[in-house]
């Protein structure tokens, strides 16, 4: 009679004491890092340089040339907050995961003013100097030449792996021995 209730109090705590599963240790996981919107996973420094030629028309007598240098600061990472949660599978017994996370995009592009450089402008003729109007406009077209040239740098490729890297390492400490991670 007296071991009725010893059996149920141990069965209650053992029930109790018993940890989350993996699925539900790793969804609060997933959602503690997509409160961070952003992974940056790498970071590239890009020096450029930016140069117009402005040559006189037949009513414009002289020409115009300007060469900037300037440097880029480029990060790129997956946005945490797009990863769709209802596609990560998880197989506890097999101790396995398959996942997908959104493919890797540029977070930010930074060039510090500090950074851009005058070196080298000529005007002859009648001709103007570049205004700041036409000198601001060049450096746009610069950034904008840097972002179209993304997928010659890598810098996307290197950015998916080091966050493939980054999530197999967490699952791996998290006791999963199978895992894919797939970009979608």
């Amino acid at each position: 009679m007296k071991r009725i209730p010893v059996l149920l109090a141990l069965l209650l705590l053992a029930t109790c004491c018993r940890g989350p599963s993996l699925q539900e240790q790793l969804a609060a996981r997933i959602q503690a890092l997509s409160q961070t919107s952003e992974l940056g996973t790498v970071e590239y420094t890009v020096r450029k340089a930016v140069r117009a030629r402005d040559e006189g028309d037949w009513f414009k007598i002289g020409n115009r040339r300007i060469l900037f240098t300037c440097t880029a600061y480029l990060k790129a990472g997956i946005h945490l907050d797009r990863i769709p949660l209802d596609r990560i599978v998880v197989d506890e017994e097999a101790r396995s995961v398959a996942m997908v996370l959104p493919h890797a995009a540029v977070l930010s592009i930074n060039i510090p003013p500090e950074e851009i450089r005058l070196e080298y402008e000529d005007v002859t003729g009648f001709r103007q100097k570049f205004t700041d109007r036409e000198r601001q406009a060049l450096l746009r077209q610069g950034e904008r030449d840097i972002v179209r040239d993304l997928p010659n740098l890598g810098i996307l490729d290197e950015a998916e792996a080091n966050a493939q890297e980054f999530f197999r390492s967490m699952l791996e400490q998290m006791g999963f021995d199978n895992i894919q991670i797939v970009f979608e």
